[in-house]
């Protein structure tokens, strides 16, 4: 199974060649940015900025965009007590009910 890449530069998700090669281009692949020049720009000095390596990066940035087991969500649910739901806007009663 292949790896999907997510682009630091535009957040685009990607699929390099097996070889990390572009052949056409006569270029390397980069598991940080995808092909665009102005994505490699922009991803750059944010590589050099970290100080980690680009795998590593490239490992976050997967399990931020939900390619690596599932996405944390940002705070967890609220959950009311008892067996009541939870209370807001679609839950709320109106006049009618």
């Amino acid at each position: 199974m292949r790896t999907w890449y997510v682009c630091l530069g535009c957040a685009a998700q990607y699929l390099p060649p097996e070889s990390m090669t572009y052949p056409r281009l006569d270029l390397a692949a980069s598991p940080v940015h995808c092909s665009v020049p102005a994505c490699r720009v922009k991803a750059t000095p944010l590589i050099e900025g970290f100080g980690v390596s680009a795998e590593t990066i490239a490992r976050w940035t997967r399990k931020a965009a939900g390619l690596d087991g599932r996405r944390r969500p940002a705070r967890p649910a609220r959950r009311a007590r008892g067996g009541r739901a939870v209370s807001g806007p679609r839950s709320a009663r109106s006049r009618l009910s």
